[in-house]
């Protein structure tokens, strides 16, 4: 029998996400998540993407306050390693984006828009989550690459130990992923791979000290996956 990994309570707890919660699970990004406006009043912030039947609802703009938002966490959707960070106490990220009048039809911010005349009418800004650098406060602001005017991109980080900017730490979320869970390069190019969808019963084991190599072939090469270049056999150039 394996050795269970010292990382096993996360493992554990990223295959809870999987399993009651797999709308939540996107092995093909690091994380996304609903963006937010932010009122000129500062109590009033509204999250976009989140629609309504219009013959049902009944809007008072003056009345939507924070306490009546809808929570971030039940638009989040992240990687196998994008959950090890969130799960651990880390967060993405924050850019300011522009603030757009135009919006899908049936959508909340859609209809203010019709009662108001505009969105930047109400709010003062609009936010959105960057999963691609992770840092270890939340709610902090994209900073600048030191020394230069452009923002701190992922490749940027080049330790594991994130970089330290302004008081805060800001992590790639793969490197952190691999740190959190305690793999080696070689097992986290596997498991972080997005390509590849994983079960929550394959976290479970790989928690409990099974070989990620092993239930990567038994899962996706006997599946018929190329190995050499993860296609699917016969969509592959492999020969």
């Amino acid at each position: 029998m394996p050795e269970p990994r010292t990382s096993q309570d996360l493992f554990n707890k990223v295959a809870d996400i999987i399993a009651f919660t797999p709308e939540k699970y996107n092995q093909g990004v690091w994380g996304a998540a609903a963006t937010k406006y932010i009122g000129i009043d500062e109590a009033y912030i509204e999250w976009d993407d989140v629609t309504f039947e219009y013959e049902n609802l009944h809007l008072d703009v003056s009345k939507l306050k924070e306490s009546t938002r809808v929570d971030d966490a039940c638009g989040t959707q992240a990687c196998v390693a994008g959950w090890s960070c969130l799960l651990s106490g880390y967060h993405p990220t924050l850019v300011q984006l522009e603030i757009e009048d135009e919006g899908k039809s049936g959508t909340k911010n859609n209809l203010i828009k019709r009662m108001t005349g505009k969105l930047s009418s109400i709010f003062s800004k609009k936010v959105g989550f960057n999963y691609n650098v992770m840092c270890n406060k939340p709610d902090i602001e994209l900073p600048n690459r030191p020394g230069s005017g452009s923002l701190l991109q992922m490749d940027d980080i080049e330790s594991d130990e994130g970089i330290a900017i302004g008081g805060n730490i800001f992590y790639r979320p793969d490197f952190l992923g691999r740190v959190l869970l305690n793999l080696d390069h070689d097992e986290s190019q596997i498991l972080f791979d997005g390509d590849y969808t994983w079960g929550a019963d394959d976290l479970r084991l790989i928690g409990k000290g099974e070989s990620i190599n092993y239930i990567f072939e038994d899962k996706f090469e006997g599946a018929g996956y190329c190995g050499e270049c993860d296609e699917l056999v016969g969509e592959c150039e492999c020969g």
